[in-house]
């Protein structure tokens, strides 16, 4: 299956938007409620200009029955105004009634109507809903229709016509729609050009600061900031001197400073870690040096078991060297006591055996026997 073109997933990633969808909404119910506004007093005149259409048509056609008939009784006007039922031109008249100047019913024909006749200032016309529909009563006076046409006009009557409203009020409905749909069609090509311009003002910039973001912190979680380049931010692309400008100039600034920081805690760290080794390497010298003093006084000390730390530069390796030193003069003083103490100890051991010889030679005992030993002939002896 190929794959769809970048702009196919640029605008899907802008109306997946959040704030995309709001703005898209915001704009959309902004301009469709400007317009159902608008719409109000256009619905209401639309249907007063239809009610107008039947009101003139009925007006010409009842002042031609009027000045045709001048002298037609109220029964006979009822009967010219039955016949207009069957003219094309009238939307539906579906009933009427005649009155005469006193308001009194003469005739009435189809559906009676509920506009009563009244004085000359008096409501003429009345829209009315009943439940087979929409209805429209007009009431006329004959004198006011024949005025200046009929001069011999002497008897004054009330005509009122009731008209079939339905068509008015599905015209006005398919006017409504039309409208409706005219205005959801503007609202629709005003919020797309309105995205097509905040989507590379706005939007985009604002997504890719959102990725950004995201780059940034697994970046700075890794703590790979400082082991290798800046990674490309694709926001920087967009050079401006707006708020959003601002924010993106921060969010550059504040990630180099965050670098920064990590890299001076890294060295820190590894500083640290030096210390510690070393600290530790010290320790365990430190100690090679208190089980040397431990094996010098169990006569085990090894000199060559200090070799290491004696190597260091600093105190504990002049430590380390002078306890050799003073380990082997210890180990000759030691082989010089114990030769001394041997040579003592012939020595006392000699005198001892000096004495009891000459306890012995001095006794008297020993006297008499060397005494016998010279008068004694050695010859005779042997005889």
């Amino acid at each position: 299956m190929p794959s769809l073109p970048p702009a196919f997933h640029v605008t899907g990633r802008l109306f997946r938007s959040p704030l995309s969808q709001r703005i898209i909404l915001g704009i959309f119910v902004s301009l469709v409620a400007i317009e159902g506004i608008v719409l109000v007093p256009s619905v209401q005149r639309r249907r007063r200009e239809l009610l107008a259409q039947i009101e003139d048509v009925s007006t010409g056609k009842v002042r031609w029955i009027v000045t045709a008939f001048p002298t037609a009784s109220g029964v006979e006007l009822a009967d010219h105004l039955q016949q207009l039922k069957a003219d094309p031109m009238l939307q539906g008249i579906v009933g009427g009634a005649v009155f005469n100047a006193q308001g009194e019913p003469v005739a009435q024909f189809g559906e009676p109507p509920t506009l009563a006749p009244g004085d000359r200032d008096a409501e003429r016309q009345q829209l009315v809903t009943t439940t087979a529909g929409q209805r429209y009563d007009l009431a006329w006076t004959t004198t006011a229709l024949g005025e200046g046409m009929i001069p011999d006009l002497t008897e004054n009557h009330w005509l009122v016509l009731r008209h079939n409203a339905d068509a008015m009020q599905w015209a006005l409905i398919g006017y409504i729609l039309r409208i409706a749909g005219l205005v959801l069609l503007i609202a629709a090509f005003i919020t797309l050009v309105m995205m097509a311009f905040l989507s590379h003002q706005l939007i985009t910039p604002i997504l890719n600061l959102r990725r950004d973001l995201a780059m940034a912190g697994e970046t700075l979680t890794a703590d790979a900031a400082t082991e290798a380049a800046p990674p490309e931010f694709a926001s920087l692309a967009y050079p401006r001197q707006d708020e959003l400008g601002e924010v993106i100039a921060t969010f550059n600034q504040m990630y180099h400073q965050i670098s920064q920081a990590i890299s001076d805690r890294q060295q820190a760290e590894a500083q640290l870690r030096r210390h510690n080794a070393a600290m530790q390497q010290y320790i365990a010298q430190v100690d090679q040096i208190t089980a040397a003093a431990a094996a010098v006084d169990q006569g085990t000390f090894q000199p060559a078991s200090l070799d290491t730390v004696a190597q260091r530069s600093d105190h504990l390796g002049q430590l380390a060297r002078m306890f050799q030193q003073m380990a082997d003069h210890v180990v000759q003083r030691e082989h010089q006591l114990k030769q001394q103490l041997k040579q003592l100890t012939i020595d006392i051991d000699q005198a001892k055996l000096q004495q009891q010889v000459t306890q012995i030679t001095q006794s008297d005992y020993f006297q008499e026997i060397q005494a016998e030993l010279e008068t004694l002939q050695v010859d005779e002896f042997w005889q």
